[in-house]
């Protein structure tokens, strides 16, 4: 282990610092392994007097090289702010970790989907939440979430079943089973998926844990889908996260009279997207989707396959980008676009913004 893994491992046990804390030091040309020799430096990151004391009791004590040991056992990787395989999409948290521990033998990248939910979901919402992680999974992505009871495990089980990968960001320690009846969902996560946390080995659920890790499974996701989740919930606060930090926030619609959706329909009130059909929506995040019917597209108007054709190659568009840029009258894109929609070739992917899904 080199003094700069040691100095993260510590100044990550003391858990009052985070990634900003190592970009505060460079400001003032201090490097973290600075710290092994001149503990007082602490200083210069504000930190507080118990900080400092448990920061020279556990060097005093040799945490850091029994921590470092347990890894190299348990065959634990540790990723650093600043590494390069640091995750990228962490970067645009306010507060990104200072380490992760990771366990599992899929690589962590950013480019995940997030399913979310509650912990005591309807016998709908499971439903949603296994065809959501089975659909993912089979058009290639990774299905990102806490591994909690309910709707998380629901979609990762799913993931693993249909031969695809799943990352579950911990409340807990990587080598913590928690709750304990996911012991089997957590062993193979690390046969096929991989186990996350910010937080040193051996260390035990506490309420807090869980709302803050939520913020690294926003992070590592490129979309975030809440398939139910009451107004106050962990789910809730994975949503607003995504959405302060630019990421796609889809919710299932549920019933209006039911508390179990009432935070995820909210979502939809205030401008989260609508997921209606799942292939669909697999298929406008670019899955590797299958279509049968290749002749449906020898069976376009001129319109419709210019139309087609710019959303496949641009992207996203609204109603005016695609008549302004196919130079043809609103009228006749919107036609087109009602048309490529009832072949199931576009869909809406915002208010007034539309996609091709094939």
């Amino acid at each position: 282990m080199d003094a700069r893994l040691k100095s993260f491992l510590l100044l990550n046990a003391c858990q009052c610092f985070d990634g900003r804390a190592v970009e505060a030091l460079a400001q003032r040309g201090i490097k973290p392994e600075d710290l092994l020799g001149a503990p007082a430096l602490l200083k210069a990151l504000g930190a507080s007097e118990s900080s400092m004391s448990a920061w020279s009791d556990l060097q005093r004590d040799g945490w850091a090289e029994r921590e470092w040991e347990k890894c190299l056992k348990l065959k634990v990787d540790v990723v650093c702010f600043g590494d390069g395989r640091y995750p990228k999409g962490l970067l645009d948290l306010s507060s990104p970790p200072l380490l992760l521990y990771l366990w599992g033998a899929s690589p962590l990248d950013d480019g995940g989907v997030a399913g979310v939910g509650t912990r005591k979901p309807s016998t709908y919402g499971l439903r949603i939440a296994k065809e959501l992680g089975r659909e993912l999974a089979a058009a290639g992505f990774v299905v990102v979430s806490g591994g909690a009871y309910g709707i998380d495990c629901a979609a990762q089980e799913a993931a693993l079943e249909a031969d695809g990968s799943s990352i579950a960001v911990l409340g807990t320690g990587v080598d913590c089973v928690y709750p304990s009846s996911n012991r089997r969902l957590f062993e193979r996560l690390k046969e096929s998926g991989l186990l996350v946390s910010e937080y040193p080995l051996s260390s035990q659920a506490r309420p807090w844990r869980f709302p803050k890790r939520n913020r690294i499974i926003a992070g590592v996701s490129r979309s975030v889908v809440v398939v139910e989740a009451p107004q106050r919930s962990g789910a809730m606060i994975t949503a607003r996260i995504a959405m302060e930090i630019g990421r796609d926030l889809w919710a299932v619609p549920g019933r209006v009279d039911e508390e179990v959706c009432r935070g995820s329909n909210l979502l939809i009130f205030d401008g989260a997207q609508p997921l209606i059909d799942i292939p669909a929506f697999c298929s406008l995040l670019g899955g590797d989707v299958i279509f049968e019917d290749e002749s449906q597209m020898r069976e376009l108007s001129a319109e419709e396959k210019l139309v087609y054709s710019m959303l496949k190659e641009r992207g996203e568009r609204t109603v005016d980008n695609i008549a302004s840029e196919a130079k043809m009258g609103a009228a006749d894109a919107m036609l087109a676009l009602g048309m490529l929609t009832a072949k199931g070739l576009v869909a809406s992917s915002g208010p007034g913004r539309w996609s091709a899904i094939r």
